[in-house]
């Protein structure tokens, strides 16, 4: 039997960037990984770290390290988190081990040990300037760790720009490049889906806004919905009543005209914007018949990490973040 310090677990890591949106004159002085650092000398002790993370837990900023990392340009510095996800005195369930004695089996509830909590997700970030390289975890995804930081930088002293931070999801170039070379036949939206998509991501960031041709599909995907309800609770079908309707944008390449070129590239652009945010739910077909998801289109790596208990080690995942961002370097993602 193989031996659990041996064992590894799976871990996604997907690459961000920080912006600002500044519609106002105000500038941004520094790069979010110098305010990170900043915020961690003023901010020394974890309970000044520990943010509310919503339904009765918290995130909690464990450890930090800095590492010099060889990249295209020479050596710099990277930064390195540790972030924690926990619920003040939440209780753990266990089950005892099947024996040939038990006819039933009962789960039981135990209370964490004094002064411990029990972690409900860990996160990990790799900083350097606004390049943000990170590992989540389904409890714990990213724009809740978008909020740990937009907390912690606020709290530490940059409260103008922590309120004017967006850290955005990028796309795979190749994912993107592919829709623009090839071009769109279809663009398939499960409309509950999308709209549940967008409800999640608001409801973790409020700030969330779309835009453009992105805010006109989100309201006909709206629309069809509240034609088979008779409430007003947009919500109330997504949560209940399990109703869902599918829009297809399409666009007929048998025609031949100055028209349908700009149809053509209607579509095409529509499918770029949608690539560009992170909502979920829908389907790209190219012409060159490939689907494309939303999956498939955000700039990931999958990885094997030493295991810690229902975690991974915090070294190992650090070691894999930095490998991910030497090879963005080296493939000059970093500069689109």
């Amino acid at each position: 039997m193989a031996s659990k310090q041996a064992e590894k677990r799976n871990r996604t890591i997907y690459y961000l960037r920080a912006s600002y949106m500044c519609v106002d004159e105000f500038v941004i002085k520094h790069s979010l990984e110098h305010m990170v650092n900043q915020a961690w000398q003023r901010l020394p002790l974890s309970a000044n770290r520990t943010f509310y993370a919503g339904n009765n837990k918290n995130s909690v900023g464990m450890k930090h390290s800095i590492r010099r990392v060889p990249l295209m340009g020479g050596d710099f510095d990277c930064t390195l988190l540790s972030v924690g996800l926990y619920e003040a005195g939440a209780a753990a369930n266990t089950i005892p081990k099947p024996s040939e004695q038990d006819v039933e089996i009962n789960v039981d509830i135990h209370d964490a040990p004094l002064h411990q909590e029990y972690l409900d997700g860990e996160g990990f970030i790799c900083l350097f300037g606004d390049h943000v390289i990170l590992s989540p975890t389904d409890s714990f995804r990213h724009p809740k760790i978008s909020d740990f930081i937009k907390n912690l930088i606020g709290k530490a002293g940059f409260r103008d720009e922590a309120s004017r931070l967006d850290i955005q999801q990028i796309a795979d170039i190749n994912i993107v490049n592919t829709i623009l070379r090839d071009g769109v036949k279809s663009i398939l939206i499960n409309a509950s889906a999308y709209l549940s998509s967008f409800d999640y991501i608001k409801r973790v960031n409020p700030e969330y806004k779309v835009n453009g041709v992105v805010s006109k599909i989100m309201n006909m995907a709206s629309s069809m919905l509240d034609s088979l309800k008779d409430d007003d609770d947009p919500q109330a079908i997504l949560d209940n009543e399990n109703l869902s309707a599918r829009i297809t944008l399409t666009h007929n390449g048998k025609v031949k005209s100055e028209n349908a070129r700009v149809g053509a590239d209607r579509l095409k652009d529509a499918a770029a914007a949608l690539a560009e945010t992170d909502l979920s739910g829908y389907t790209i077909v190219t012409k060159t018949d490939k689907k494309i998801t939303h999956d498939e289109i955000v700039l990931r790596n999958k990885v094997l990490v030493k295991a810690h208990g229902k975690s991974v080690q915090r070294d190992d995942m650090w070691n894999k973040l930095v490998d991910v961002l030497v090879r963005y370097d080296r493939e000059r993602i970093l500069e689109h």
